[in-house]
């Protein structure tokens, strides 16, 4: 029997009857695929290319290039409160509409409030916008080559290019700040106080409060301000004589002079302190509180005793062993930096930190809300516990203090695995994104890239598990109570609703 068919419309033609059979099946096939495709409101898990995810406590996230693009929206519908490029950009919408950004991290920021502005590239520039009370304008700018421009409270603009000229208000100490030419020329305003500057730091004249000041540097110079300090130098640095604290009661005013740097000596009621080659060498003693202090030389040797001034205590040969203790804080180090153990108290809280550099990094605070933790072993492990949260991290290759910029922006690129809780919501992810799992009260889902993924939740009062297997090709559902039931495709996987299915068992219930 022959193998071929002809076809009515032209018998000289003719096709494998096989070949058809196969035509047939390919193109059903496409159909079904066509129609077995997850849409855009539900979960693809194609990491590290692309996926669509509905994270811990509801709403939409993304994620794409194995972490690089991220982004997250709080509801199904609505604009994103977070999206970033890592790890060179970043943005967060908090709720009350405040934003946020890092761009470049951490030298470029971006912040954003009702009445205020302030951008920065450091050590570039940096712009300040606000409003004040009354809806008055204000803002300046400042960058590199020294310039200055900015919008005064009452409507004048000031301008500066240092060090050629220009007026700047309210800028950093300095009520107003004039120079021209610097160092030929410097005006500066503070505290009602205005100091004229010619060949700064030669010549110099102050007038107005605290009274007549003046400096011909090197040789001679004169600084007082009346009723609380005077200070006076000849032949810039070996002579000084200075009187401080006039304000106070005579045994806290302070008596000072220096031959520098053979010799100083300075007095304060009964204690007293003595200068040889300055720094290097120093010692302070007071008869009636007990107080003494020892350089020998500075800062290797160094050991002070308060007495009973309630000052802080210190012994320290350095780098073997410092020893620290003043102000709620006891700070204890051995062969400096590598090993070091504090503890700081104030008030109801507490809190005790060991550093073993760089290896390894722990504390533990005590309040009013509970305990939290913090360890590292790097470049291993990174682990946090808190009343009602905690995270694990494998690589933690940061050896410093933790900083929240480099987890948000460049941890994705060397942690293998995250895991995170608050509450009732779980966060786990692998490298590049391959595996993740999104749990809150609601739902419980898990998913490895392309191969395979669950969903367990509740309906009705029964639990429910839909599994998916090879890109969304084979999945199925399995209801309490009921058998299995086969889902269609979506491919590519794992096709499950961005929208989570409420809890409809009690919590302990569901456990």
């Amino acid at each position: 029997m022959s193998n071929e068919r002809s076809y009515e419309g032209n018998p000289a033609e003719t096709v494998p009857i096989c070949s058809a059979r196969w035509h047939r099946a390919f193109t059903s096939l496409l159909l079904a695929l066509s129609v077995s495709c997850a849409s855009v409101y539900d979960e693809r898990h194609v990491a590290p290319v692309f996926s669509r995810f509905s994270p811990a406590g509801g709403g939409i996230g993304t994620e794409s290039v194995g972490g690089m693009f991220v982004s997250h929206k709080p509801g199904l519908e609505g604009p994103l409160d977070y999206w970033a490029i890592r790890p060179l950009y970043s943005k967060r919408v908090a709720e009350n509409g405040n934003r946020f950004y890092w761009f470049l991290p951490p030298l470029g920021t971006y912040k954003v409030r009702e009445r205020e502005r302030v951008w920065q590239l450091l050590p570039i520039a940096r712009y300040q916008w606000r409003l004040d009370e009354g809806d008055t304008e204000r803002w300046s700018f400042l960058s590199l080559p020294g310039i200055y421009w900015a919008k005064t409270s009452d409507g004048r603009i000031v301008r500066a290019w240092f060090p050629f000229g220009g007026v700047a208000d309210e800028f950093f100490s300095f009520d107003r700040l004039e120079f021209f030419m610097f160092p030929l020329f410097v005006r500066t305003e503070r505290n009602g106080r205005r100091t004229t500057h010619f060949l700064f730091p030669i010549f110099s004249v102050s007038r107005g409060a605290g009274g007549l000041a003046w400096r011909f540097w090197p040789l001679i110079g004169h600084n007082r301000w009346e009723g609380r300090y005077e200070r006076l130098f000849f032949l810039w640095p070996i002579f000084h004589y200075q009187r401080n604290a006039l304000n106070k009661s005579k045994k806290l005013r302070e008596t000072a002079w220096t031959v520098f740097p053979l010799f100083g000596q300075s007095s304060r009621g009964t204690r007293r302190n003595y200068m040889f080659l300055w720094p290097f060498f120093g010692y302070g003693h007071d008869p009636v509180t007990g107080y003494w202090s020892l350089d020998a030389p500075w800062p290797i040797v160094r050991f002070l005793e308060p007495g009973t001034t309630g000052g802080g205590r210190r012994h320290r040969v350095w780098p073997f062993y410092s020893w620290y203790e003043g102000d709620g804080l006891t700070s204890r180090w051995i062969l400096w930096p590598f090993f070091n153990r504090r503890t700081e108290v104030y008030g109801r809280v507490s809190k005790k930190t060991t550093n073993v550099f760089p290896f390894w990094h722990s504390w533990t605070r005590d309040g009013e809300e509970g305990r939290s933790t913090f360890r590292r072993f790097w470049p291993l492990v990174r682990v946090t516990r808190g009343p009602d949260s905690g995270s694990f991290a494998t690589l933690a290759l940061n050896p410093f203090p933790p900083l929240e910029f480099i987890d948000e922006h460049y941890a994705w690129l060397w942690e293998i695995y995250t895991y995170d809780h608050a509450a009732d919501e779980v966060q786990e992810r692998s490298w590049l994104g391959l595996w993740r799992r999104e749990k809150d009260r609601d739902e419980d889902r898990r998913s490895f890239s392309l191969l395979w993924a669950r969903r367990d939740y509740t309906q009705a009062g029964a639990r429910v598990r839909e599994t998916s297997w090879l890109f969304g090709l084979l999945r199925f559902r399995k209801r309490e109570g009921e058998g299995t039931r086969w889902l269609r495709p979506a491919i590519p996987g794992p096709g499950w609703p961005l929208a989570r299915v409420p809890r409809s068992i009690p919590p302990a219930d569901a456990d």
